[in-house]
């Protein structure tokens, strides 16, 4: 009997037809058989044959999947699917596509930034307003202080891109590493707060763990600079949502860029739509025309390593969620 391999595709992830036809070769020179499919026409037959899937299946499916042994994920976060208990296999191999986002993501980071910085959404009101009026700068990235907290693919790319603009950056991150060029300081989790004291922008690019879960609370955002702005591009329970919110109507910092939040979508009664000093978007910096073909370079690497019998890239640990 073939392997099987599902390609589950839906509204924000897609794979071309060069690319499709060149996994079908793959999968025929390899004796493994290859099937499309829709999110929405995902049959349970499908997900419980399979030995891989390159997707984002339906997890109430996973524990009858007797033969599955691998998951690429099309999205850097894992933390929904990092349970070891959902799979059937004790040696099963989950992986993630970290590594495509980055790019897209710091170039968020800094349009949040600037719009900040530069009052854009603030002119965008008074253009609706027709309201012609100058108003007071605020401090710009250069000579100004940022921490990055988390230091994978997407806090690395930030880094290097608020250093271009002239920032002293300071890193904050689980372990130890060596320092490179474009970072100032590295400092440990558990200095969390010395950081916070000094910065001007806070930017958080962490996966959702028990570890990182509300690393910024009441307590951190109190010790924040009361021109300090807050970025988010993590995901959204990073963040004690209510402290958040208390800080930012009391002007206990300046602002905050959010891409995530708790729950998604935002509802529509969350106060955080009201508020002037709030950038909102709809959890989208990561997205950008080139993603579908570096997440397919991506997996296809790592399924000609699988059919090698080689250890794969991007592997999530079960212990530490990412």
């Amino acid at each position: 009997m073939k392997a099987k391999l599902l390609i589950i595709t839906n509204d924000i992830f897609d794979i071309s037809a060069k690319d499709f036809t060149e996994i079908l070769e793959i999968g025929a020179k390899n004796d493994l058989e290859i099937e499309l499919r829709e999110a929405d026409e995902v049959k349970r037959t499908d997900v419980t044959e399979a030995e891989i899937i390159f997707g984002w299946p339906n997890k109430n499916l996973l524990p009858e999947a007797k033969n599955l042994k691998w998951i690429q994920l099309p999205s850097a976060g894992a933390d929904s699917y990092a349970d070891s208990a959902l799979y059937y296999n004790p040696d099963f191999i989950l992986t993630n596509s970290s590594g495509v986002y980055g790019k897209a993501i710091a170039e968020h980071v800094l349009g949040m930034i600037f719009a900040y910085s530069r009052n854009l959404q603030q002119y965008a009101y008074q253009k609706q307003k027709r309201n012609w009026q100058r108003l007071d700068p605020r401090p710009g990235l250069f000579n100004s202080t940022v921490a990055v907290l988390g230091f994978g693919d997407i806090g690395q790319t930030v880094a290097q891109r608020v250093k271009d603009f002239g920032a002293d950056v300071l890193v904050v991150k689980r372990t130890m590493c060596e320092k490179p060029t474009y970072v100032d300081k590295i400092y440990l989790t558990d200095q969390l707060l010395t950081v916070l004291k000094l910065a001007d922008y806070v930017i958080l690019t962490l996966p959702s763990t028990p570890a990182t879960q509300g690393i910024i609370g009441e307590a951190e955002l109190k010790i924040m600079n009361d021109n300090a702005f807050l970025v988010n591009i993590g995901r959204g329970s990073l963040i004690d949502q209510a402290a958040l919110i208390r800080a930012l109507k009391t002007d206990s910092i300046a602002g905050a860029g959010l891409d995530v939040t708790t729950p998604e979508p935002l509802p529509v009664d969350s106060e955080l739509w009201d508020l002037d000093n709030v950038i909102l978007t709809s959890h989208s910096s990561g997205f950008e025309p080139g993603n579908d073909s570096r997440r397919y370079q991506l997996f296809k690497h790592n399924l000609l390593k699988y059919l090698a019998g080689e250890p794969l890239n991007n592997q999530v640990s079960f212990n530490l969620k990412y």
